[in-house]
């Protein structure tokens, strides 16, 4: 667009402009440098984002309904927005609508907002964070204050009042840096602090129901590598949902305005440690247990994988008190430890580890092993946790057959279902069973037809399902360990209260004292219900702005999928009555895409950006009689996003292309070459725990795995 057509437009619309600038409604043409579409000094600049064709279509942007009345603070693409005006075939309002609805910014993810650790201070923080995907300690401070400002605004808390704040440990290895980052945004705000420390996420929304408090925090980037951190933010013991005045895009809107167009005050707040935050965690998840675990449990042998993080010394009190013989490989947190060769993340999507391969598995798997070899069947049994403490996995050892089954969220909250309706005779249709699409296709229809519950599917993340709206909630899950369920206690007024959060540790072993109590043989536990195909294929270190709703990715995507499917029904891989229906979903950005046959449904694929990590997930799940053509469709549309979705400037793809140049020289190379090969590049500071985050998305991606030589140098070697 010419730089006079611009300035024409917002000279013309100046009143309106500024109107929408106080009430928080920012319309931004370069969020990187934290330009705003009406600032005049940038005209030139931002006349460059438009084509010459933009004019007309920013003039009607700017007349739409959407802007006028919008209630909550929102931060908009306006050159995105015109584009998909200009591209959209629809009539006028809702192409306005819909264009700017699709253009607005979200910084937060599926859990809150995380990026990689970096102390670089030049730049503007939110630049840094959507150029590098840089969590530094401004964006952090700035982030918790914005948070605070929101809450305060909308009335939910006052100067004075205290906020709720815990960490998973990892931020020890930067010093607590970012951890002070989180107190300093807060004290700046006026907000008063109580700090657990380190301690299992569903701490903070717990206690916070429990003292009276109404807004918390948690520093953790979950199952995430080590270099990498984020913050979880609650408000009544909830996490935030992408929608409303509390929701993370108005935060999103707060904390552009606080790195660019505010200046943080004075600190004023008060910060408090709590000293028995372990112990309140700890007594938590005993009380939320049956009284009679320890007799359920005294002949189980329990090896228990805390990810080296949050759940370290929680973990530790509750398996002391309970009497249950324990052993551990993963107990002696560092912060840069922290689900480092442990926890779920590195057994996730595997359901079986068989004996034979024992030498390459991780010490966790190995101690189940050597624990089960020793003792009696069906007593040997293991819990893993993420960094955070909030996700969970059982696993138990197989004697029969010398191997050691993993019983996924899915698995684990079918069965404390069918449990909780045994245990207290309430009514099953009565009460919901929430899951989310990521879960087994077929776990809801399990839940549905053989234990009589109501059942729905809902986005990505377990904030939908802490969030349910409907009443009697009795079990949400997810596959990756995300596990929710009514936990009682008495606040500090002695009123009974309710948590809705997960705790990783209470999963398993809620898990298995049902096992125990419903006497649930090896056969059933890992299969309590007739599992669908199930695949997930990542791709890492990608630009995640490539992929929404109608962009060329997706229409690269959809596109693809119609022709495979089309292949698949000619040669018989699919019934030739397949037909694809494409479905919304509470995250517009999702493409999601069932597959029918008659009105029955056979299975789904669907396409999502990461919330967490850069990456872009491809899931495939359905009926097994179509597997074979379910991960043939989720390994094309992988493929597409390889060639398509790589960032070219990260230093992750520089660090990638290295480690595979040198794996077509030979079958396998050590870390350590990996590493000084990259450091004899001129331009390349190697940075070895974002190189180790390379190697782990590369093994996500299912292109490489590792073992172990004997000089303890990793080696990585080429799938085949």
């Amino acid at each position: 667009m010419k730089t006079a057509s611009f300035e024409r437009i917002i000279t013309q619309d100046s009143t309106l402009l500024r109107q929408l600038r106080e009430k928080s409604i920012l319309l931004v043409t370069d969020c990187s440098k934290g330009i705003l579409f009406d600032d005049a000094s940038h005209a030139a600049y931002n006349a460059a984002f438009f084509d010459d064709t933009a004019a007309s279509a920013c003039e009607t942007l700017l007349t739409s309904a959407f802007l006028r009345t919008c209630p909550c603070a929102v931060l908009i693409d306006f050159p995105k927005a015109a584009g998909l005006f200009q591209a959209s075939g629809v009539s006028s309002d809702e192409r306005m609508q819909t264009a700017l609805l699709m253009s607005r910014i979200n910084f937060m993810g599926t859990d809150g907002i995380r990026g990689k650790v970096d102390f670089d201070t030049h730049g503007n923080c939110i630049g840094s964070f959507l150029k590098r995907n840089a969590l530094t300690p401004s964006l952090v401070e700035k982030t918790c204050f914005a948070f605070a400002e929101l809450v305060r605004a909308k009335g939910i808390v006052r100067p004075g009042d205290t906020c709720i704040i815990g960490n998973d440990g990892r931020d020890a290895a930067s010093d607590w840096r970012l951890n002070q980052a989180v107190v300093d945004g807060f004290l700046r705000a006026g907000m008063n602090l109580l700090d657990l420390g380190v301690i299992p996420t569903a701490c903070v929304p717990h206690a916070m129901l429990r003292e009276g408090f109404r807004c918390g925090a948690m520093l953790t980037a979950s199952h995430n590598p080590a270099n990498q951190n984020g913050i979880k933010f609650f408000i009544d013991g909830k996490k935030l949902l992408p929608e409303g005045c509390q929701g993370d895009y108005a935060l999103s809107a707060d904390m552009f305005a606080c790195c660019n167009l505010k200046s943080l005050p004075q600190k004023s707040g008060i910060l408090i440690h709590e000293e028995k935050a372990v112990d309140q965690a700890a007594n938590l998840i005993l009380s939320a247990l049956p009284g009679n675990t320890s007799d359920l449990l005294k002949e189980t042998v329990l090896v228990l994988d805390t990810a080296n993080g949050a759940s370290a010394e929680t973990g530790k009190k509750v398996l002391d008190a309970l009497e249950v013989p324990w052993s551990t490989k993963n107990q002696e947190p560092t912060g840069a430890n922290i689900n480092s060769h442990c926890g779920v993340s590195e057994i996730e999507g595997t359901e079986l580890f068989e004996g034979a391969r024992y030498h390459d598995y991780i010490p966790f798997i190995k101690e189940i092993f050597d624990k089960g070899r020793m003792h009696e069947p069906d007593t040997v049994y293991g819990i893993s946790l993420d960094g955070d403490g909030d996700r969970g996995f059982l696993l138990v050892y197989d004697r029969q057959n010398d191997c050691v089954h993993v019983v996924d969220g899915d698995k684990c909250g079918f069965i404390l279902a069918e449990y909780f309706l045994t245990a207290t005779g309430i009514r099953s249709r009565d009460w919901w069973f929430v899951c989310t699409i990521e879960s087994d296709i077929m776990v809801a229809a399990a839940a549905r037809k053989a234990l009589g519950l109501q059942t729905k599917i809902v986005s990505v993340g377990d904030k939908w399902i802490g969030n349910f709206a409907e009443k009697n909630l009795l079990v949400g899950v997810e596959v990756s360990g995300h596990v929710i369920f009514p936990v009682s206690f008495k606040d500090g007024r002695g009123m009974h209260g309710t948590l809705l959060s997960g705790i990783g540790l209470l999963t398993g072993l809620m898990t298995l004292v049902a096992v125990k109590t419903l006497r649930l043989p090896v056969e059933i536990l890992i299969a309590p219900f007739a599992t669908g195909f199930s695949k997930t294929l990542y791709t890492f270190f990608v630009d995640k702005t490539r992929f929404f709703k109608e962009s060329a990715v997706w229409k690269s995507d959809a596109a693809l999928i119609q022709k495979q499917v089309e292949a698949f029904k000619t040669s018989g891989a699919l019934p030739a009555e397949t037909e694809l229906v494409f479905e919304d979903k509470e995250d517009p950005d999702v493409l999601y895409i069932s597959l029918v046959n008659n009105q029955e449904l056979l299975g789904c694929v669907f396409v999502r950006n990461s919330g967490t990590e850069d990456k872009t997930a491809t899931y495939v799940k359905g009926k097994r009689h179509i597997k074979q053509a379910l991960a043939a469709l989720c390994t094309r549309v992988q493929e597409n996003h390889i060639k398509l979705m790589k960032n070219e400037k990260s230093i992750e793809l520089r660090y990638e292309a290295a480690i595979m140049a040198g794996l077509k020289e030979k079958p396998e190379v050590s870390f350590k070459d990996i590493k000084t090969s990259l450091e004899n590049e001129p331009d390349v500071t190697v940075n070895e725990n974002e190189l180790m985050g390379v190697v782990y998305g590369l093994k996500r991606e299912g292109r490489i795995v590792t073992r172990r030589a004997e000089t303890g140098d990793e080696l990585l070697i080429l799938l085949a």
